[in-house]
């Protein structure tokens, strides 16, 4: 449906403009008298930057830009139609330009802001639209917008580091692969030839390694085709919620993985909890975004029946032990949180404590992988130069 953009007067005198959402001007002019207002001016909206939203979808620093600037307009006494008017034509934001016009038309056409967020769901999840509904309940909600946007970007802080810290050796290996590739394609096949003419004496090593060079040369594009088809069926497997939760799960079954994943798992948790009871959301509809929140990183079943203890009366310090889902010290914290009356200031001590521990065993593994990656790879490029070196010295001394 195109955008109009128009101005009209108020009762009070006052000028305002805005965008509405219709099939024609006479429908415009139909929405704008509906609304109390009298139209000066209406005319189709030409969208700056169309090619680019079209082509780029908006990214989560996106979001948290404009979750950060709407808090402080609106803590600066501005009006929510006025301050979504002023992000939308913000820079900083260029990528959700689209998205504030529709959630600005959706007010204006009677929508709470809940609700017009809610449309998205993509970009807004559920945990933002619950805070938002409460804060428009309670008239926080610039309060409600400041914290959302200070964990985000805490958030995506911590996501950001996490990721550099990987880039070393996720680059190591992919050097490695690719040189690897290069000696069985273009190198090793430059040997092969004298070695079987001669009937050289070969060990297993080699053997193996060239027969791989003679099925990567002989089948390239086929293995291109393949390769291609794992990749694509890998990506559309992932789009299904029910494949990422039980791949989650089965991957924090590995020894290696698991204590890393109970971090995530314990430090993610107490986070929300921290976040949805601390701005005023009940119990039982903090679990259920929770829950939502959590499937995420797999154990559906499980969490599923932790809700239903705390739904049917039982405590969740109580639930979550039989769960067995957190690790015992989160759990004794939790526990005198709810005690106390304190749990939204213990959960956020908690999730912090974790997210230490999770970043040191990251830096651990990371540290161990790059140089692990290095050896590995000079052992075997190394073993297979000394193995075709082994056998050309056999062929000269029979020619000899």
């Amino acid at each position: 449906m195109p955008l109009f953009r128009y101005r009209a007067l108020t009762k009070s005198g006052e000028i305002v403009s805005g965008s509405i959402a219709a099939t024609n001007l006479a429908e415009v002019a139909q929405r704008i008298e509906y609304l109390g207002l009298l139209a000066i001016e209406t005319l189709p909206e030409v969208e700056r930057g169309q090619w680019s939203i079209s082509l780029t979808r908006p990214r989560p620093e996106d979001v948290t830009i404009f979750t950060r600037d709407l808090a402080l307009l609106l803590r600066a006494g501005s009006r929510l139609n006025d301050a979504l008017e002023l992000l939308a034509d913000d820079g900083d934001v260029g990528r959700l330009h689209a998205v504030i016009l529709k959630i600005k038309t959706a007010i204006l056409s009677g929508e709470s802001f809940a609700d017009a967020l809610g449309r998205h769901p993509t970009l807004f999840p559920a945990m933002y639209v619950a805070l938002v509904r409460v804060g428009e309940m309670s008239g926080t909600l610039d309060n409600i917008l400041e914290t959302l946007g200070n964990e985000r970007a805490r958030a995506e802080a911590l996501r950001q580091k996490v990721m550099g810290a990987l880039q070393y050796p996720a680059f190591v290996l992919f050097a490695a692969g690719g040189v690897l590739i290069f000696f069985l394609a273009f190198v090793l096949p430059q040997f092969s030839a004298v070695l079987r003419d001669f009937n050289a004496k070969t060990d297993p090593m080699i053997e193996v390694f060239l027969v791989l060079s003679d099925l990567l040369r002989g089948h390239l594009p086929e293995l291109c085709v393949g390769g291609a088809a794992i990749v694509i069926a890998g990506w559309l497997c992932w789009r299904r919620p029910a494949f990422r939760a039980g791949f989650m799960t089965q991957i924090a079954r590995m020894p290696i993985v698991s204590t890393i994943f109970q971090f995530h798992r314990t430090a993610l948790f107490c986070r929300n909890l921290g976040i949805l009871l601390g701005s005023g959301v009940t119990l039982t509809a903090t679990l259920r975004i929770l829950i939502d929140i959590m499937t995420t990183t797999g154990d559906v079943p499980v969490w599923s029946a932790m809700a239903d203890r705390v739904r049917h009366g039982g405590k969740l310090s109580d639930a979550l032990t039989a769960s067995a889902v957190l690790p015992s010290v989160a759990l004794r914290m939790l526990r005198l949180g709810e005690e106390t009356g304190q749990l939204p200031t213990l959960s956020a001590r908690v999730a912090e404590f974790y997210e230490a521990k999770l970043q040191r065993q990251l830096d651990r593994i990371v540290g161990i992988i790059g140089p692990a990656a290095i050896v590995l790879i000079s052992v075997v490029v190394g073993g297979l130069i000394v193995s075709v070196m082994t056998a050309l010295l056999s062929v000269t001394q029979m020619v000899g």
